[in-house]
C-alpha cells in the first residue's frame, strides 16, 4: 500500500489492510474530507460555493489519488461523475451543508453522542476527526449537544407503536382501484421486488399506490371480496427527496412496520472481520435511516453505472457498529450477527 494513503488511513482511523478496496475506502473518506473543506473556500463576496465547485473537488480528489494508486484500477470507475453526486447528495439529504439556488455553505456546527462516540457535522476542516464513510466522529473528545436521532431525523417511535397509532385514524372506504395500482409484497422472498401486481385477499390490512406522475399511497384490504381504502395523510407519506421515479421512499417507513406487525420483516445481517463489520439490509430501511447508515459507512463496491449504486451491502467501521445495532434496534429492527 502507498506510504501516503497508509498513513491517512491511520490518522481517519480507517481499518488498514494490504488490499485495493481498502485503498478505495480510504480514497473515498478523503474525496469526502476534501469536499467538505471545500465549502469554507468562499471568495468574491460570497458566503457560499458552487454546487460545481463542491462536486468538481472530489473528481480532484479522486483523480489525483487515483494516479499515485495504480492497484485501484477496475475498483474506482474511469469518470468521477457518477460517484461525486452521490457523495454530494448524501451530504445534502443529512444536513452537511445549507443549500441556496445553485450554492451551498458549511452546516452550523452539531454534535451528537452515544457510548463515547461523538458525530459531528459542520465542523471546521482543520478539525482532527476520524472517519467512517463519508461521516465524521470523534471517541470522547465533546460533549454531544443533541441526540443522534435528532442531529439526522430518525424514527423515534418502535415500529410496532408507529404502525398501531397509523392505522388507527381514518375510515375505511369501497374502493375500485385502476389498473396501475401496485400493491405492497407482504410475504418473501422480496428478491423479485417490493411491489405486486395482485392484491392480498386475506383481509390482511396492506399498502396500495397508484397515480401518476406522483403516486397516491392507501392502506387497503380485501373483506368478503370486497376491496376497502383508507386515506394516508400527505404529510405522512411525503418524499423530501426525489429521484428520477418522483418519488424517494419515505414509504418504506411504513411498509417495514407493516412487515414488521405481521412478522415479516427480514433480519440485518451483520458480519465482523477485523475492525470492519459488512452489513447486509433484509429490506430497505426507511431514507433518513438508510441515508444515516450510508453515511457512516463505505459502499461494497464504486465502479457502478449512473444511478445504479449498490443499496443492500454496507462496510463500517467495528468502532461504530454499536451505535447502528443500538438506534435500529431500539426501533424495532432485528439485527442476526455473524463473525
Amino acid at each position: 500500500m502507498n506510504g501516503l494513503i497508509k498513513s491517512i488511513g491511520q490518522q481517519l482511523n480507517i481499518p488498514i489492510t494490504d488490499t485495493p478496496d481498502c485503498v478505495c475506502r480510504i480514497i473515498y473518506s478523503i474525496a469526502g474530507q476534501m469536499a467538505l473543506a471545500s465549502l469554507w473556500d468562499a471568495d468574491n463576496g460570497y458566503s457560499s460555493v458552487s454546487v460545481i465547485h463542491f462536486r468538481e473537488r472530489i473528481s480532484q480528489i479522486m483523480d489525483a489519488y487515483k494516479s499515485i494508486c495504480p492497484e485501484t484500477k477496475g475498483f474506482l470507475p474511469d469518470t468521477n461523475d457518477s460517484l461525486a453526486n452521490d457523495i454530494y447528495n448524501l451530504y445534502l439529504r443529512t444536513g452537511y451543508f445549507y443549500h441556496t439556488s445553485h450554492r451551498i455553505s458549511p452546516a452550523a456546527p452539531k454534535l451528537s453522542g452515544y457510548d463515547g462516540i461523538i458525530l459531528h457535522r459542520g465542523s471546521s476542516p482543520d478539525a482532527d476527526l476520524y472517519m467512517s464513510g463519508l461521516g465524521l466522529y470523534s471517541i470522547n473528545k465533546s460533549e454531544s449537544d443533541s441526540s443522534v436521532a435528532d442531529m439526522f431525523g430518525l424514527q423515534k417511535q418502535p415500529l410496532n407503536q408507529y404502525f398501531e397509532e397509523l392505522i388507527v385514524n381514518g375510515d375505511w372506504q369501497e374502493v375500485q382501484f385502476p389498473n396501475d395500482t401496485e400493491y405492497l409484497r407482504l410475504d418473501p422472498p422480496f428478491s423479485s421486488g417490493y411491489w405486486n401486481q395482485k392484491p392480498e385477499h386475506d383481509g390482511r390490512t396492506s399498502l396500495a399506490r397508484y397515480g401518476s406522475p406522483q403516486k397516491i399511497y392507501v392502506f387497503y384490504r380485501c373483506i368478503n371480496g370486497l376491496f376497502l381504502q383508507k386515506s394516508i395523510p400527505e404529510w405522512i407519506i411525503k418524499d423530501y427527496f426525489y429521484n428520477s421515479n418522483g418519488f424517494y421512499g419515505e414509504y418504506r417507513r411504513i411498509s417495514n412496520a407493516l412487515l414488521n406487525h405481521y412478522g415479516t420483516l427480514p433480519p440485518h445481517k451483520a458480519t465482523m472481520f477485523g475492525n470492519l463489520v459488512r452489513f447486509d439490509l433484509g429490506y430497505r430501511l426507511p431514507p433518513s435511516e438508510e441515508d444515516f447508515l450510508n453515511l457512516f459507512s463505505w459502499p461494497e463496491t464504486y465502479n457502478y453505472a449512473e444511478g445504479k449504486q449498490p443499496i443492500f451491502t454496507r462496510l463500517l467501521s467495528k468502532q461504530l457498529y454499536p451505535l447502528f445495532k443500538c438506534i435500529l434496534t431500539d426501533i424495532g429492527y432485528c439485527i442476526v450477527e455473524e463473525s
